[in-house]
């Protein structure tokens, strides 16, 4: 089995799959978590993966420092309002692969409004029992 290099890869219509280093494609479930979500997924068995900005660490742990880094959607939106952030946090966000398997994404990216995590997050809550 070849390694892949781990990345987005379109997959048509404006969508993007997520594939992993063995060639594996996950799916977006929703495009943000809160920091307590993260941790019960990381714990019930979900891979934990971070991009910072063009490296990838896959299978990585979900430390203090690592989950110092995932804040809350009032956090970010109060972290985001200067005019110029430049606040750097972990964006979560929930992928799935056909096989059913989870995958936690934490890319790092500048802290977002609450109108954009509403939009990121999109039906999760109605979705959560898939």
């Amino acid at each position: 089995m070849s390694e892949e290099v781990p990345g987005y890869r379109e997959i048509g219509h404006g969508e993007y799959a997520l594939q992993g280093p063995d060639g594996s494609e996950w799916r977006e479930v929703t495009g943000w978590l809160e920091p307590g979500e993260v941790r019960q997924l990381v714990d019930e068995g979900a891979v934990l993966v971070l991009q910072l900005c063009e490296s990838w660490v896959w299978e990585a742990e979900l430390d203090n420092e690592v989950l110092s880094h995932v804040v809350t959607a009032v956090r970010s939106h109060r972290l985001a309002r200067g005019k110029y952030s430049g606040n750097v946090i972990y964006a979560p966000s929930l992928w799935r692969d056909q096989e059913g398997r989870k995958l936690v994404l934490l890319a790092e990216e500048n802290a977002k409004r609450k109108n954009v995590i509403r939009e990121l997050r999109g039906n999760y809550e109605v979705l959560r029992g898939l």
